[in-house]
């Protein structure tokens, strides 16, 4: 994402002389592509400042990092890695990040600007009650279990990390960037196992343990539980006086303090679910954020906690306060008496049966969670080893026909398809396809995800008229869709488009090119990595017509595109470079197309040099 040409004069991140946008203090920063428009806020890894990305016109929050930040190469390639997939993210109530590069010898990255104010200032100012809180906090889990299905850990969640706006929308900031920083601060020891930086008040057990090796999306649940404990008491659940490395003992080895001991307004329920997202022990925590989320829910709605242990009294309890009626208070609860002497009867022999039940049932969603998570990461033969666990405890406990279990076979084929192991995907979808039209129809959104799926598994073995079928059969549903103009449609339209260019369909292959180009470019932008995508498809298929001009053109963009978003050294940039060479050289020797190709060669040794391999980024398609 560093751009080489400034790395070859510039000092490092890493060397001794201080940065030159470091010397100016609390001057406003020169950073190419941005208008610095003022500082927003300062803290240890760096300043963050209102700015307007030039290529766009849109504001955004540019943060400029210190040289502490970054101690080795290893953690410079982390950053880099952690930014692309942050980048990914879209998500309401996710902060996004749109750029990142190297100037000066230090590191920035632009990310949406967010106006609000703080999590905590926001609860302070409008006197939300506890309804209000745990509503915005269900918010907050549901978008940190977004980012955990893709593969991003945030290690620093905190109320000054959240912001909420004008109306009543938290939205979290610095998503998975925390993750960089804290493995590779260098400062002093002051854990008790290992290195450890950031927040202690809102840390977990294992991070303030320094045991990195043990921080998972688990620690992000106990950072939420943390928050959620201080707006709803006003006290943190560990005592920080002392210090930091006392602090840190205590939030490692001791019990949290029990929220009813900290404010009289906390009840049993709402203990209970506090105290298992605060556990000290991660495998008595909640599972992923979604779980909390989903538990702040059914406290809010009356129902059930996971929390809770799951006994036949507890339950019939909950129904009870749920759904008496007071006029009839009398006859309802004689009823439910009564009820509960035949129901108790009845479930009595089951209850242990039912705990262990829930028990594998979060078993069975962690390890798949972990696979999405491995997934996400391109660890793909992790993630199969996973995803064959998960598949193997949902068959034996739910049955193959499951939803669940067609859903965890529609995903090892994924996984598989991305090891290029085609045949054992084609196999597995096919089954896949079958189970779910049986139980959810032949239209149904996940039976066409699956169809999809084969699709693109047959073109990669090249057999396009079988995928071009598939292709047509799944847009045929779609075309009778309300939103006509969604994403995975468009996709699906490329897709179909790249088939038909193979066998050597090229005028319905261009039409299809240049209506989902049309319509990215409407709803997206030109500077999208979708459209670009889809200009690079069609620049593709010009060529193979011996359309170079036009072809030319739409590579020119991409170019100028990726290296202003991206860098010149980004895998993307290089892949847009040798295309458009390869244009250049098809109409006969060209000075240009030698000079892009040194260029990139150059580009690659430095690479080498520093120990960096280059793996290009799969298309859109194929990540689908």
């Amino acid at each position: 994402m560093a751009e080489p040409d400034r790395q070859d004069r510039l000092p490092s991140v890493s060397g001794s002389s201080e940065p030159e946008l470091a010397e100016r203090g609390n001057s406003a920063p020169a950073v190419d592509g941005y208008e610095i428009a003022g500082q927003l806020g300062e803290g240890g890894m760096g300043t963050v400042w209102r700015a307007v990305q030039e290529s766009t016109r849109r504001e955004v929050a540019l943060k400029l990092l210190t040289a502490g930040a970054f101690a080795s190469e290893k953690a410079r390639a982390r950053f880099e890695r952690e930014v692309e997939l942050t980048a990914r993210l879209v998500h309401p109530n996710i902060a996004r990040v749109y750029d990142s590069g190297l100037q000066h010898g230090v590191y920035y990255y632009a990310m949406e600007l967010v106006d609000g104010v703080h999590l905590g200032e926001h609860v302070r100012v409008r006197t939300l009650g506890r309804r209000a809180i745990l509503e915005l906090m269900r918010t907050v889990c549901h978008a940190v279990q977004h980012a955990h299905q893709r593969g991003v850990i945030h290690r620093d969640l905190k109320p000054s990390n959240i912001l909420v706006t004008e109306d009543g929308q938290p939205h979290v900031l610095d998503f998975g960037l925390a993750k960089t920083f804290l493995e590779e601060d260098t400062g002093p020891a002051i854990s008790l196992d290992g290195e450890v930086s950031g927040t202690p008040a809102y840390m977990s057990p294992e991070q303030a343990a320094g045991r990195v090796g043990q921080i998972d999306t688990r620690s992000d649940v106990y950072s939420l539980g943390v928050i959620l404990f201080r707006l709803l008491t006003g006290s943190l659940p560990h005592d920080l006086s002392g210090t930091r490395y006392e602090v840190l003992r205590r939030i490692a080895e001791d019990e949290v303090r029990r929220p009813r001991q900290a404010s009289s307004q906390i009840d049993r329920e709402l203990e209970a679910l506090l105290l298992k997202a605060l556990a000290r022990d991660p495998d008595q925590r909640y599972d992923s954020a979604g779980s909390l989320g989903d538990d702040i829910d059914n406290y809010l709605n009356g129902e059930p906690l996971k929390a809770k242990k799951p006994t036949t009294a507890y339950f019939l309890a909950k129904r009870i306060r749920k759904y008496r009626v007071p006029v009839a208070a009398g006859l309802a609860v004689a009823a439910a008496l009564a009820g509960l002497a035949v129901w108790s009867y009845v479930r009595i022999a089951h209850e242990r049966n039912l705990a262990r039940e829930a028990a594998a049932r979060e078993h069975r969603a962690r390890l798949e969670l972990e696979a999405k998570v491995l997934q996400e990461q391109r660890r793909f033969a992790e993630a199969e080893t996973l995803y064959r666990e998960t598949l193997e405890a949902r068959r034996r406990a739910l049955g193959a026909g499951h939803p669940k279990t067609l859903q965890t076979m529609h995903d090892l084929a994924a996984t598989l398809r991305r090891q290029r192991k085609y045949a054992e995907a084609e196999t597995l979808l096919r089954e896949t396809i079958a189970g779910r039209q049986r139980v959810l129809g032949t239209n149904d959104a996940e039976t066409l995800a699956s169809i999809s799926q084969l699709a693109l598994v047959l073109r990669m073995q090249k057999r396009y008229a079988e995928a071009v079928g598939l292709y047509r059969q799944v847009l045929a549903v779609l075309e009778q869709a309300p939103e006509m103009e969604r994403p995975d449609r468009l996709m699906l339209m490329q897709s179909l488009a790249v088939a038909l260019q193979m066998q050597g369909k090229y005028d319905e292959a261009e039409a299809l090119y240049r209506r989902v180009l049309a319509t990215r470019r409407t709803l997206l932008g030109s500077d999208h990595p979708g459209t670009m995508w889809t200009m690079s498809g069609l620049a593709e298929l010009l060529q193979r017509q011996g359309r170079y001009g036009e072809a030319e053109t739409l590579l020119r963009d991409i170019l100028a595109g990726v290296q202003s978003a991206l860098g010149k050294q980004h895998p993307r940039a290089l892949r847009a470079m040798d295309n458009l060479a390869a244009v250049l050289k098809a109409r006969g020797p060209d000075k240009e197309a030698e000079e892009l190709l040194r260029e990139r060669d150059q580009i690659l040794r430095r690479l080498k040099q520093k120990g960096r391999a280059v793996d290009t980024p799969p298309d859109p398609d194929e990540e689908h």
